[in-house]
């Protein structure tokens, strides 16, 4: 199957940050929100399989990729991020711009899209296991020593203690992810997933704030998740948000969109299409 041709472009958010993303595809604007240690490259398989029904706008989040970054981080300034990119997709300014695209969130890049989708509520919004607290603490007490490795230079601890302690990932398996191809892109970028983890833990457990967003919204989850952060939290948002419902992806985790991408995809075109 031969996929249509993308195109690289950029825009600049409110801070005056570049933003970079890849357009695939035509038809409704889709926005795509990455997750932590990654970059748009990682969705781009699902997004060539939308590209025959959708417009897909893969960003690259701020700090990586194509896009610029910051002196100061805040959470904040990655909902503007995912504003702008709505905005720009549908193609209108405007304070009611973004009702006309779609959005998708995963990880990390779920609490960005739900952070943005307050102030500007898109069309349809997918999440794909945002890792908020509602459980409990996400770092536990162990965000000072993963901080303390980058310091020291010690990436491949900084990702031990990651995946360990704040992915739930089993130490049996972190051992065997060694050397992979997920564990370059990780240590590459394991300086970003500090700042990310402490907005987590900033957010704190409550969820409150999200109860007022009544944009259509399907959660997914996969059946070999983590019941921490991950679980929790979705079927903590699947009772708190007014129109949510979750769809869970059948053997598979948290990188279904790398492992299972045409999974992902039929499960979000035939939601987006509804």
């Amino acid at each position: 199957m031969e996929h249509p041709a993308s195109t690289s472009g950029s825009f600049c958010s409110q801070d005056g940050t570049r933003i970079g993303y890849t357009r695939i595809g035509s038809g409704p604007a889709v926005v795509i929100v990455h997750h932590s240690l990654a970059t748009g490259a990682n969705w781009m398989a699902v997004a060539k399989i939308l590209a025959s029904d959708f417009a897909c706008y893969v960003l690259d989040r701020r700090g990586r990729g194509s896009s610029g970054d910051a002196p100061n981080y805040s959470i904040e300034r990655e909902y503007e991020d995912v504003e702008a990119a709505l905005t720009m997709a549908a193609g209108t300014p405007g304070k009611q711009a973004g009702v006309g695209a779609s959005l998708i969130g995963h990880s990390f890049g779920a609490v960005c899209a739900l952070g943005a989708a307050l102030k500007l509520p898109p069309r349809r919004m997918v999440l794909y296991e945002p890792p908020l607290a509602a459980g409990g603490t996400v770092a536990g007490t162990y965000l000072p020593e993963y901080q303390a490795a980058i310091e020291a230079g010690d990436r491949d601890r900084a990702i031990e203690i990651g995946f360990t302690h704040f992915a739930s990932v089993p130490p049996s398996r972190v051992r065997l992810m060694r050397g992979t191809k997920e564990w370059a892109e990780a240590r590459e970028l394991a300086h970003t997933w500090t700042r990310e983890i402490d907005a987590l833990e900033r957010h704190g457990p409550s969820l409150e704030r999200y109860r007022s967003l009544r944009v259509p919204t399907l959660l997914l989850l996969g059946t070999l998740s983590a019941a921490h952060p991950l679980r929790d939290t979705t079927e903590a948002l699947a009772k708190t948000l007014p129109d949510a419902k979750i769809v869970e992806l059948a053997g598979q985790g948290h990188l279904a969109n790398e492992r299972a991408p045409e999974l992902v995809a039929s499960r979000i075109r035939e939601f987006l299409l509804t």
